[in-house]
């Protein structure tokens, strides 16, 4: 699938492409001479997408018209946007679900591409310590039920839809950006301390997001309907050198807490996260879409590389914290 037909630019309508995923996205996009349409629900948003070169849509999961009208006019959609609601899940769920519906409803009987959001994090980590593969059941007892979405979204395929989902890893990382790490960054530097619990030896997930944003574009051109992809350049990574490495970039003490200590240091949710085994296989995505990671990896964007500035920022108070007081409780 190239960017354009007959002449005229192919056009992708994203959600969440204000965010920092979708914004990645939306900057490769234009590079290969797509058109972007962005949902946006500020107009700070509008700002952002429109000096990516991007049209701003203004709307969000529930103005569901204006889902299905910039859905009915896109060649690609991409589904990104997701409530981060952990007090009501079931509300999570079904807004999404309704917004995947206005979405799809357009595009049936057309074999268009439209690639949801997941996790790796979703799945049950194998029981020898191996890595999962998209084939990989879920845990008997999941932190969160957002697999569910996916599951709703490949409903779509049996009405000649090319739904394809992209299970994200935990820690998308790169650009300065990120959620879980810029969450033990902050924790880390209002608690004096860089920690990981008890050996540190559990390893998880990491993706750089540039290499993120180049799969999504590789899944809409040239996936097959109902493939899910692992989204990881990295399974190897353990809680103990994400700790070290915080450590280093803040010139902090690092040491081992207990579970229970972890708990009062990031609270009961993120001391589940920062303890939980993901190795998610991406060699589908690999050998089947020909996708090759190049960036940077992890412990040296945040020892040398762009989490350096990030980390004086925060030292300074000029960085906010977005995400770990949503996800204390």
């Amino acid at each position: 699938m190239s960017s354009s037909i007959g002449g005229k630019k192919m056009r992708i309508f994203m959600t969440g492409a204000t965010g920092y995923i979708g914004g990645t996205i939306t900057e490769y996009a234009i590079k290969e001479g797509y058109e972007v349409h962005g949902l946006s629900r500020t107009e700070e948003g509008d700002e952002k997408l429109k000096a990516l070169g991007a049209v701003p849509v203004r709307g969000d999961l529930t103005t569901l018209d204006i889902l299905r009208q910039e859905s009915s006019q896109a060649d690609i959609v991409l589904h990104l946007a997701f409530l981060l609601q952990f007090n009501d899940y079931e509300k999570v769920l079904s807004t999404d679900a309704a917004a995947t519906d206005a979405m799809c409803e357009p595009l049936v009987g057309t074999g268009k591409p439209f690639v949801m959001t997941c996790g790796t994090a979703l799945v049950a980590p194998d029981p020898n310590h191996g890595e999962t593969t998209e084939e990989s059941p879920p845990p008997a007892k999941p932190l969160v039920e957002r697999l569910r979405s996916e599951q709703h979204a490949l409903t779509w395929v049996k009405k000649g839809i090319r739904v394809n989902s992209i299970r994200l890893a935990p820690f998308v990382y790169g650009r300065a950006g990120s959620g879980f790490l810029s969450i033990m960054m902050q924790m880390a530097l209002k608690n004096g301390e860089s920690a990981y619990i008890e050996d540190g030896s559990i390893c998880t997930s990491v993706a750089h997001v540039d290499d993120a944003a180049k799969l999504y574009l590789l899944a809409a051109k040239s996936s097959k309907p109902g493939d899910v992809f692992n989204c990881t350049t990295s399974t190897t990574t353990s809680f103990k050198q994400i700790a070290e490495a915080i450590g280093d970039v803040f010139k902090l003490p690092v040491r081992s807490v207990t579970r229970e200590e972890a708990t009062k240091f990031w609270g009961p949710m993120l001391s589940i996260v920062f303890s939980l085994e993901n190795r998610a296989s991406s060699k589908k995505a690999m050998q089947q879409l020909g996708w090759k990671p190049t960036g940077i990896d992890l412990l040296s964007d945040v020892r040398t590389g762009s989490y350096v500035e990030v980390a004086r920022k925060m030292q300074t108070g000029e960085a906010s914290d977005k995400f770990s007081d949503l996800l204390k409780n």
